[in-house]
């Protein structure tokens, strides 16, 4: 299925339905602080598990790099 992350198309398998999937499917779990926006909502991490993935879904995720 496609879908689009920071916008970039991207095929995804069947098998990435959740948002937790996708999460694992672009190895960004050890990252300590992201956030994840899906069609302009953001995803509470309490709903990454549950929160489906569907063809055409649009996300855009964001992650903090401290520096100095």
């Amino acid at each position: 299925m496609e879908i689009s992350v920071n916008g970039e198309v991207m095929t995804v398998p069947a098998d990435v339905t959740t948002v937790a999937a996708l999460i694992d499917r672009l190895d960004i779990a050890h990252r300590k602080y992201f956030i994840i926006e899906k069609n302009r909502e953001v995803v509470m991490k309490e709903d990454y598990a549950t929160e489906p993935v569907r063809a055409n879904d649009c996300f855009e995720i964001v992650h903090f790099v401290g520096g100095g």
